[in-house]
């Protein structure tokens, strides 16, 4: 039979077949006289085991392997090995693919509910987009926007945990907590443009209460340890100051890391 003829029986295209040839995975047939290839059946029987495996997810280029290996005698641990990692492979991949679709599904859930698409715990998700939504000073929504994508970076590098998120959530959530809160970051937002000098009351006593929130809220959730006995860790590659480069504000916060003892970069050089 032609090329035409043993594709069309296969199933296929005649480009796929002389991609085979081009493979090693079909032997060229003999030619006629007359210049056209001469498939037999056993040709016809090769191909369709090439597209049985391939459809069973086997990559072509495992296929010569896989076939000669399921004909060979004394063989059949190499072949035993071949599928079993081919199985794993496929098990890793629907792995990987079933936590994107549970991410994509609670993004559309988020989007569909009218709750923030987001990284963080939906809670305090919703907590932070109400703060920022409900605040009136630009200074101190820029301050909340500021802070809810630091718990975003968090959440997304994968090295927050849970109970740490939920002190977040838990701190936002309570009425009470969270308007100390809102005046803490009214405070820390006001300081923008001043200079340290004329306003270091200020910092003192900020620094002073927002280590003392930090510490009541958050011991024992993997942001702080017990502030008496944290020893120094390694230290990030940014200081205080990239992060927050308003000098004033920076101040505030290496004292507020100096007071709870942290392992991070507390240069405060603006």
């Amino acid at each position: 039979m032609r090329i035409g003829d043993l594709a069309q029986t296969a199933g296929i295209t005649p480009r796929t077949i002389r991609h085979y040839h081009r493979l090693g995975l079909l032997e060229e047939p003999r030619r006629l006289s007359n210049g056209y290839r001469a498939y037999e059946l056993p040709d016809l029987i090769r191909l369709l085991r090439i597209r049985w495996l391939a459809a069973a997810g086997i990559p072509l280029g495992s296929i010569a392997t896989i076939m000669e290996s399921a004909r060979a005698e004394g063989d059949t641990d190499d072949l035993g090995d071949d599928l079993t990692v081919l199985i794993d492979g496929i098990d890793a991949e629907l792995d990987r693919l079933g936590g994107q679709r549970r991410r994509l599904q609670e993004m559309l859930d988020a989007h569909r509910e009218g709750r923030p698409v987001s990284p963080l715990p939906a809670e305090l998700a919703v907590a932070f987009s109400e703060l920022i939504s409900a605040e009136g000073d630009p200074r101190t929504r820029r301050e909340f926007e500021r802070e809810r994508d630091a718990w975003e970076l968090l959440a997304v590098s994968g090295t927050g945990p849970s109970a740490l998120f939920d002190a977040a959530t838990r701190v936002l959530s309570d009425p009470g907590s969270r308007a100390a809160m809102i005046g803490l970051y009214r405070r820390f937002g006001a300081l923008v443009g001043a200079d340290p000098a004329a306003v270091s009351e200020e910092i003192g006593s900020l620094a002073e209460e927002l280590a003392a929130v930090i510490a009541h809220e958050y011991v024992g959730t993997g942001l702080i340890g017990d502030v008496e006995s944290v020893a120094p860790g390694p230290r990030p590659m940014m200081t205080v100051a990239e992060l927050v480069p308003d000098p004033a504000q920076c101040e505030v916060l290496t004292r507020v890391l100096e007071r709870l003892g942290s392992g991070l970069d507390v240069e405060a050089t603006p």
